[in-house]
């Protein structure tokens, strides 16, 4: 037999005290003088000894009394099961968001609670370990309480490390563990096998759904713009049987932007479009309808307009540049190459190299660094250019070379009006088009470049060539007034526009939580003074990173809710930055358990969490008798009371 409580037992030694009470009574007796004591004296000898049996008698029914008390209260049980059988239970609940599909008893996880908190009254301690959290030690109580107050977690831990984390726990507790771990097991976060020792005991129970299906807003980017509208596009994947019409809204903060519908077949994805004015920012959220899985129902995103666009002109003659980037849109500066400060190119948007001769190693290493932090650039050469150095700078960039100089006049005759840079420029395609004539170009052999206007020989007179992050405008001839009559052309004003335009790149939309996202904040910061990031819970301190002109933040757990945050400089907004939850789990595929596992003759597998209970109940088979021992006492109780009343 064993215990529950054993340290109670000790108590048994005070059972010493009535035993001490009933041998030295401390009373003394008085004689009292009588006349005739033959018959007393009879008397006397026969209740001396009917006295003493019946204080034995109290005494045993006591001491058992006693006896029977102490041994409840230390709960005795009778277990069937090895005495090398695991004493200590952890439990790993998945608390993940793919734990909201339903079962055929209701959610998966708030089912799996619920079964928890019946089945686990006699198995204290408890460590229960959860993606967000590990708890050790728990009573049956304090475990019920926890188990009532866990939600869903964003970040689907890896199980591996769930379960290296267990062992680490076992070893510090020197005991044997039954392990119960209870999940859906899906396949993105169990990808390999794991081996499980064979010393501590497994319960693994896989609740599935009563139904695999879930619609997911995916993702959304921008897929086309012009100066006056942005064009969206929004994945949405079906994970089931085929669906029609199904309706996805989008706001700009609380006010519907538009509606729009799409049918997928089984297991398919479909895009939809929406268009939306490229003017202020815009805070949008995605939403569907579906009853399944809600937590990617919907998808936040931020578009931000800057106030203005830095453009940076370095040439001799700049003044035709001015024209095109007003005050109104464009933050314009001109400036010759003498004097150039090198330190304000990195906040530029657009750098434009008009007609230099040269290009210097210290400008050549700037521009580099330019173009691969997502700058655009535009090269226009001078007629007198020092091949060698442009040669330099376009192998620097990764661009190509130029082949030399043509001194035959040729005329620029197409227009590639499918071009990115020129789409909404024209309404529809022109044919008789004053074409501009030049009198001298380079012959160049580019990588990668395409091309947005051609001479009438097939070659590019202005192409684009993207590199890392930045785009990079190459002009085959210098359109100054001697060579060219370009800049009276219809075709300069909008071509320069949207080199201007686009070199805007539009911020992240969204970042994922769990994931590590990095952004930054064109800020000037003193000392001590730090960014916070806020929504409608949480306001903490991101880890961040402090430079002269800027403030680099990165974040990974946090926040842990979907939607919009602040960045806040002393109470005050700076910017929104758009989370959402990671997309994997809508995907609704699971491992085969057994393959995963093993089979292993310590490993016992479930569908239900009750079950998993019941069948360590059986193969550990503890009978408890404090019951019993307390009908006893009640039994002694009585027969003294009848020794009192009768003896």
């Amino acid at each position: 037999m064993q215990f529950k409580h054993p340290e109670l037992l000790y108590a048994l030694f005070l059972l010493i005290i009535p035993i001490l009470i009933h041998l030295f009574q401390l009373r003394r007796f008085q004689k009292v003088a009588f006349t005739n004591v033959k018959f007393l004296k009879e008397v006397e000898l026969q209740t001396r000894k009917s006295s003493q049996l019946k204080k034995f008698l109290i005494l045993f029914t006591r001491l058992l009394l006693f006896t029977v008390i102490i041994l409840a209260f230390a709960q005795p049980f009778i277990a069937a099961s090895k005495t090398n059988s695991p004493t200590h239970t952890s439990i790993y609940l998945d608390n993940s968001f793919s734990m909201q599909a339903k079962g055929t008893e209701g959610q998966l996880l708030k089912r799996a609670v619920q079964d928890i908190i019946e089945n686990t009254q006699q198995l204290e301690p408890i460590n229960l370990y959860t993606n967000d959290n590990v708890y050790e030690n728990l009573s049956a109580k304090e475990l019920k309480n926890t188990l009532l107050e866990i939600d869903y977690y964003p970040i689907k831990t890896n199980l591996s490390a769930i379960l290296f984390e267990i062992k680490n726990n076992i070893k510090k507790s020197k005991a044997l563990h039954n392990i119960f771990l209870i999940s859906d097991f899906q396949y993105y976060t169990n990808e390999n096998k794991f081996e499980i020792d064979s010393l501590n005991s497994y319960y693994i129970t896989q609740i599935l759904p009563k139904q695999v299906s879930n619609l997911s807003v995916d993702s959304i980017y921008i897929s086309d713009q012009n100066n006056e509208t942005i064009q969206l596009t929004t994945l949405v994947k079906n994970y089931g049987n085929s669906k029609e019409n199904i309706s996805v809204s989008l706001y700009n903060n609380e006010l519907l932007a538009g509606k729009s519908a799409v049918n997928l077949a089984k297991d398919a994805s479909g895009n939809i479009n929406f268009n939306i004015p490229n003017s202020g920012n815009f805070n949008g959220k995605l939403q569907l309808e579906d009853e399944n899985l809600t937590f990617d129902n919907d998808l936040y995103f931020n578009i931000d307009r800057p106030e203005k666009i830095n453009v940076t002109a370095i040439g001799s003659d700049n003044s035709f540049l001015s024209k095109i980037y007003t005050n109104d849109e464009f933050n314009f500066t001109s400036t010759t190459l003498n004097n150039l400060d090198y330190n304000t190119l990195n906040q530029q948007n657009l750098i434009l190299l008009n007609e230099l001769e040269s290009i210097s190693v210290a400008l050549n290493s700037t521009l580099k660094t330019f173009a691969n932090n997502g700058g655009s650039l535009v090269i226009i050469p001078s007629l007198n250019m020092n091949l060698n150095s442009y040669n330099a700078a376009l192998a620097s960039l990764k661009m190509g070379k130029v082949l030399g100089q043509v001194t035959s006049e040729i005329a620029v005759t197409t227009i590639n009006f499918a071009h990115p840079l020129l789409k909404g420029v024209f309404e529809k395609q022109i044919k008789n088009f004053q074409y501009p004539n030049i009198k001298s170009h380079y012959r160049s052999n580019l990588t990668r470049a395409s091309s947005i206007v051609d001479f009438e020989d097939g070659n590019s007179f202005i192409s684009q060539t993207i590199t890392n992050k930045g785009k990079i405008y190459w002009l085959a001839a210098p359109i100054s007034s001697q060579n060219s009559n370009f800049k009276n052309s219809p075709l300069i004003v909008p071509i320069f526009y949207n080199f201007g335009l686009y070199s805007h790149n539009s911020s992240q939309l969204y970042y994922t939580i769990g994931n590590i996202n990095t952004f930054e904040i064109p800020i000037q910061l003193s000392k001590d003074e730090v960014l916070h990031v806020a929504n409608k819970k949480e306001d903490y301190i991101p880890l961040q990173q402090i430079n002269p002109d800027k403030v680099t933040i990165t974040t990974e757990t946090n926040p842990i809710q979907s939607g919009f945050t602040t960045i806040l400089h002393n109470n005050t907004s700076i910017k929104q930055i758009a989370y959402n939850y990671n997309r994997q789990e809508g995907n609704l595929n699971y491992v085969n358990v057994e393959d995963y596992f093993g089979n292993a003759t310590n490993i016992n597998y479930t569908s239900n969490v009750k079950e998993a209970f019941v069948n360590l109940s059986e193969t550990t088979k503890v009978t408890s008798y404090w019951q019993w021992f307390l009908i006893a006492a009640i039994l002694f109780l009585i027969i003294e009371i009848l020794f009192l009343k009768f003896l």
